[in-house]
């Protein structure tokens, strides 16, 4: 019989101690000993097992649905999925083209006890599981309130000691790092030097950062806040959720936790590392980074534009915010600044250098205007019925496109009823939901 073997192993850990090498020595002694002939071999390496999206099984499901294999053979059900729903969905799916599935540690005949035995190991894996995750947090979490820190990096300026049967992991003084980290403080507490300034003094200096890459005011300013510096470093400062409904995250990423969020301050807990900063020093430069904030251009507190997001380019059409420059105000075009506008940008800088004076321009225009009652009274009337023709077509077709919507989901529901009821194979089912897709993108 010409089967595929399917390995996997869970973590990024065990893939690199090659564990999974040790799988497919059982497999193919096993397949040698049971005169089976290995025509493929699919490998899924540091992948969990709680998804269905993994190369290596979707390779296995690709090859029965070609029917280019008998049968399948892996070290037990748990390696095909640690879902128990999971696992009977591809059984039913390898049942349905007469794919024979073996296990090197027990065999379920297809009989109703059979099917009932690989439905209780199943229930036992996933259970298993989370028992398996849950004690794995109790513990980290102990050993972190006693002293143990999290992860295998360690912020600039410390080097990461592994855990040892006799001392936890902890986070030791890199001398070379820790003097530039000292430079750093010194340069925007006492030498009054922005975040900009100084990556431009390291680099001039030939300072690298850890990775070799250049630095930027991006690196430096999170140096500045990291409170790890004054002897405590804080684990649990973040946790990972589901992302926001945002077009940069694809279908699949907004189903797992792959963006990170802060904890409130009582959930994280501090462990005393070795400062390289003295409190003092520390306390100053926060404080300089909260003023430096507020007098940033960027702060609207400080800098008051009237039209604020009003005022357009008469050339390209992009917008001109505004900006401070030798602390005088005025409202450039910001096309010679975004790379991303859907505009051609032109050669030449459209500028009001006279921000406050444009300002009160406008807003004096504005008051007589208001004090025009004939004036604006037949300007509301000019533009009343273009406006409210606009949000009609606008509201009508947001309703269209709310009905289009219902009635995919709508689709979507009856195909995956189908498949559960046996009336479509999966390959149907892919074909029909990628149909339903492609609509859902171009609504």
């Amino acid at each position: 019989m010409k089967i595929a073997i399917y390995a996997r192993v869970s973590t990024e850990t065990q893939a690199k101690e090659g564990t999974i090498n040790s799988q497919l020595e059982a497999l193919r002694e096993y397949a040698q000993a049971n005169d089976l002939i290995i025509t493929h071999e699919c490998i899924d390496n540091g992948v969990s097992g709680s998804t269905l999206e993994r190369d290596g099984l979707d390779e296995l499901r690709d090859l029965a649905l070609a029917g280019e294999v008998e049968g399948v053979l892996a070290l037990s059900p748990d390696r095909l999925s640690r879902n128990q729903f999971d696992q009977m969905v591809l059984m039913k799916e390898f049942k349905k083209r007469n794919i024979k599935i073996f296990f090197t540690n027990q065999q379920f005949e297809d009989t109703p006890a059979g099917n009932l035995m690989l439905q209780i190991q199943g229930a036992i894996s996933e259970y298993e599981r989370a028992t398996i995750r849950d004690r794995m947090r109790r513990g980290i979490k102990h050993a972190v309130k006693k002293g143990q820190v999290l992860g295998g990096k360690a912020p600039y300026g410390y080097k990461f000691i592994r855990k040892t049967e006799t001392t936890l992991a902890h986070w030791e003084v890199n001398e070379s790092e820790a003097e530039i980290v000292r430079m750093v403080f010194d340069l925007y507490v006492n030498k009054s030097m922005k975040g900009t300034a100084i990556a431009r003094h390291l680099t001039e200096q030939r300072i690298s950062t850890r990775s070799g890459a250049k630095w930027w005011s991006s690196v430096i300013y999170p140096m500045l806040k990291n409170e790890s510096y004054i002897g405590l470093a804080q684990m649990y400062k973040t946790k990972s959720v589901k992302p926001k409904n945002n077009p940069k995250h694809s279908k699949r990423n907004r189903i797992k936790k792959t963006a990170r969020q802060y904890n409130p301050i009582e959930e994280r807990i501090g462990v005393p590392v070795p400062p390289l900063i003295d409190r003092a020093t520390w306390e100053v430069a926060q404080e300089l980074l909260k003023k430096n904030a507020y007098r940033s251009r960027r702060n609207n507190n400080v800098n008051k534009y009237l039209l604020r997001g009003l005022v357009v380019c008469g050339e390209c059409g992009s917008m001109c915010p505004g900006y401070v420059s030798n602390k005088k105000t005025y409202y450039s075009c910001g096309a010679k600044r975004n790379k991303n506008i859907a505009t051609k940008p032109h050669d030449d800088i459209r500028i009001v250098t006279r921000q406050k004076p444009f300002d009160e321009k406008v807003w004096q225009g504005l008051t007589e205007f208001l004090q025009d009652p004939e004036n604006l009274q037949i300007q509301i009337e000019k533009r009343l019925p273009k406006a409210s023709r606009v949000s009609k077509v606008a509201k009508d077709t947001q309703s269209k496109i709310e009905k289009k919507l219902e009635k995919l989901d709508m689709q979507e529901k009856r195909i995956l009823d189908a498949y559960r009821e046996e009336i479509i194979d999966l390959e149907e089912l892919r074909e029909q939901k990628s149909k339903i897709g492609y609509v859902q993108k171009s609504v």
